[in-house]
């Protein structure tokens, strides 16, 4: 009899060891993961995590040893946990102080499929700590295989090295977040070396070079510094446990050694690839660590100043969960080009405080204070297994933590599984008989209630994310019976701020059902009206329909909401010269040119104070103030020639703006077709042009934009090609629509290639799109 229970019992024990590896097993499944057409890869996670969070409360709460045992709740580990429940709490509070609601529930639906899992990982390795060994082991064989299938294609790139680092991404979708993810791995390889002394220990050795080599190879700051905080935590803390003995330094070599060969490699590598910047070396990027002038550096700092604006104007109940993304607008306006938003604001502290209030930033800044305190207090009072379990946590605390400062991890799966494995572990190595208070039973009901909830809201988030990709990526256009036929439930913005209003009615728009678009297009605005895109989209509906005082109107409203976008600047202008309002286009020049100076400023400003009747005297003088400035460019020194009123080269009138010629009617003609988006008919009269003009070697990007328009991407670049090196075509723009042609066909690494090129030749707006597209 007692040979049968006692053989029951290891029954059972293996069977619940081996679940409970299976389940956290499945959880790290998500990074690999295909994207499902997503328009990022998050969307699919928090999906997939919420499911498996329903299958892994089933299994828990039909195990009656499970579902019965209690936990202490009033004790250290109790209070992390409501700390972190009250964090929760404090969030889903927002919801009733939110400005757009459905960014609210996405964001707080996503931070519920993360205390879910937290809990069921609780319930799966309550004293099951000795399975930590096996962990490692999984980690290492994820690191392993993560790293192998992303260092193979720098491998098979090697003649544009650069470009193949560029994509070192994982199935992360962001160089950054590839990188964080393997830094928070690293803990536990640097454990399982520690305890094994067979193969295991030479498998996760090789598993540290390979996850160094990458983090090192994509050379993000913040994961330079999470990687060195995290050694110098483990060899304090290591050398505290273990003291100075000759075998605690033998086994710190093997997590020494594959690191500095790390860095070794990474310097070879850097060396071959003939780059400058990010990818030059690694001590001139840890230089840049200081630098707070670089684009992204200052960047960050812009969006913290922000932040602290934010959190100024509504310090108690903030602008509501998730909807950083769309309420943080209004204040790039002047530091940001085009239609780019920054997304989050690169600090979660910052960002929970901005969003739900000072009080909440506190509540969720203290829990990492908390589980660092406890950890450190084992260090000094537990034995040595438990001290063991402290140090991983210390070096997961470290390496999340310093992300956290620069990024967003709150927000992604990869990074919150780590988040919550530092939590769990805090919890269970700090009390024996943790699990849940109270009626088992119906906790276990009520979670799986909240599980299935999350499971369904984030399925439809994730369709949404499918149809946001369709009409960004798709090569023959969304209709507009499709939109509104797949139209999201729940989710009303789009990854990039962009409404699904918005997308509706500019396909309506591209339909030429205007009536219906002016509709989308104003409730649009009622979400989001910080871009302009609607009013630009406005106007030129007012425009077809020939109120030019409306589209004048709605044109001023886009330009002066982002007073950096190019179209916006230009289309200005051109309604200026219609009502003939020079005072107006000088200010539009003034606004514009203070935060996007460049020398074609001058001329289309000049060519819309010709159109509309200024002085041609003041015009000239205009134009030699701008060649005060740019005395290199040859076209303000040829436009001086052509304004001049003792030159024998006459005004035309008809002249158009932007990469004007001496136009004839051709040209004219072609960019009205354009404007009113009838791109093949432009097309065939750009072609006409170029038959009697061959030398206007401008016009190959004329076409190209139409083709694209056309989403015959493919056709544009051959355009593109053609004059790629042409000497006079030198501005970067060729390859700044070579770079949109290559990654609307999902092709990143030539999209980065020429994206890069029209940085180094300092075409406006491609250093943000660059550091937030490739870096």
């Amino acid at each position: 009899m007692n040979t049968e229970i006692k053989n029951d019992t290891v029954q059972n024990s293996f069977y619940e060891n081996f679940m409970a590896l299976f389940f956290l097993f499945c959880y790290f499944l998500i990074d690999f993961l295909p994207h499902f057409k997503s328009i990022e890869i998050l969307n699919t996670q928090f999906f997939y995590m919420a499911v498996i969070n329903i299958v892994a409360l089933l299994y828990l709460f039909s195990n009656k040893k499970v579902a019965f045992k209690k936990t202490k709740i009033f004790s250290s580990e109790g209070l992390v946990l409501k700390i972190y429940f009250l964090f929760i709490i404090l969030c889903g509070c927002s919801l009733f102080f939110t400005k757009n609601l459905s960014l609210s529930i996405n964001s707080f639906i996503q931070l519920l499929v993360v205390a879910v899992m937290i809990l069921n990982l609780i319930l799966l390795f309550r004293d099951k700590l000795h399975l930590l060994y096996y962990i490692t082991i999984l980690v290492g064989a994820s690191v392993f295989l993560q790293t192998v299938l992303q260092l193979s294609t720098v491998l098979n790139d090697f003649a544009s090295v650069t470009s193949a680092l560029n994509n070192l991404k994982g199935n992360t979708g962001n160089v950054n977040i590839f990188a964080a993810s393997l830094n928070v791995k690293i803990p536990f390889l640097v454990l399982g070396i520690l305890h094994y002394n067979n193969w295991k220990k030479w498998f996760l050795a090789l598993c540290l070079l390979l996850a160094s080599f990458t983090v090192i190879l994509i050379s993000s700051r913040a994961a330079y510094l999470g990687l060195f905080f995290q050694v110098v935590v483990f060899l304090v803390v290591y050398f505290k446990i273990h003291s100075f003995a000759k075998k605690t330094v033998e086994q710190t070599t093997y997590i020494l050694i594959p690191i500095a060969l790390a860095v070794f490699l990474s310097t070879i590598v850097f060396k071959n690839s003939n780059s400058v910047g990010r990818f030059e070396s690694v001590s001139a990027r840890i230089m840049q660590i200081a630098d707070t002038n670089e684009a992204s550096a200052s960047g960050r700092l812009s969006y913290w100043s922000n932040a602290t604006q934010m959190i100024s104007k509504d310090p108690i109940t903030g602008i509501g969960l998730g909807n950083w993304r769309v309420e943080s607008i209004p204040y790039e306006r002047t530091t940001t080009d085009e239609a780019l938003i920054s997304s989050h604001t690169h600090n979660d502290f910052l960002e929970i405080a901005a969003e739900t209030g000072i009080i909440n930033g506190l509540v969720y800044l203290s829990l990492f204070i908390l589980i660092f305190f406890i950890n450190i207090k084992n260090i000094f009072t537990k034995n040595d297994t438990d001290k063991t379990i402290s140090l991983l946590v210390l070096m997961l605390i470290t390496g999340y933590f310093i992300d956290a400062f620069f990024n967003f991890p709150l927000y992604r799966p990869t990074m919150q599984l780590a988040f919550a494995l530092m939590i769990v572990f805090t919890v269970l190595n700090s009390t024996k008989h943790s699990g849940l208070n109270g009626n088992s039973q119906k906790v276990g009901l009520f979670l799986i209630i909240v599980s299935v909830v999350t499971t369904c809201i984030s399925f439809m988030d994730w369709r949404a994310a499918q149809l946001e990709y369709r009409i960004k990526f798709d090569k023959t256009p969304v209709s507009s019976n499709v939109i509104l036929n797949e139209f999201p439930t729940i989710t009303r913005v789009g990854i990039y701020g962009e409404t699904f209003y918005q997308h509706t009615a500019i396909a309506l728009f591209n339909e030429n059902n205007l009536e219906e678009a002016e509709k989308y297009f104003k409730l649009s605005n009622t979400i989001n009206p910080y871009m302009g895109i609607s009013n630009w989209y406005l106007h030129k509906i007012e425009k077809l329909k020939g109120n030019q005082k409306k589209a004048y109107e709605y044109l001023k409203s886009a330009f002066y909401a982002r007073p950096r976008t190019l179209n916006f600047y230009l289309d200005g202008l051109r309604m200026a010269v219609v009502h003939k309002d020079t005072a107006e286009i000088f200010k539009l020049h003034k606004l514009f040119s203070q935060y996007r100076s460049m020398p074609s400023n001058w001329k289309n400003t000049a060519v819309a104070l010709k159109q509309a009747g200024y002085n041609p005297q003041k015009i000239e003088a205009f134009i030699k103030e701008g060649v005060r400035i740019y005395p290199n460019d040859s076209t303000l020194n040829k436009k001086i020639k052509q304004e001049s009123p003792t030159s024998t080269i006459q005004n035309n009138p008809s002249e158009d703006i932007e990469n004007a010629p001496k136009a004839i009617n051709y040209m004219i003609e072609a960019k009205k077709l354009g404007d009113a988006k009838q791109f093949e008919k432009a097309i065939v009269l750009y072609e006409k042009e170029l038959a009697l003009h061959p030398e206007k070697k401008v016009i190959y990007q004329d076409i190209a934009v139409c083709y694209f328009s056309l989403n015959r991407s493919e056709t544009a670049i051959s355009y593109l090609l053609k004059i790629v090196n042409e000497p006079t075509l030198n501005d970067g723009k060729t390859e700044y629509l070579l770079s949109g042609c290559y990654y609307k066909m999902q092709d990143k690494t030539n999209a980065c290639k020429y994206l890069g090129i029209a940085v180094n030749k300092n075409y406006p707006g491609t250093i943000d799109l660059f550091n937030k597209l490739c870096k």
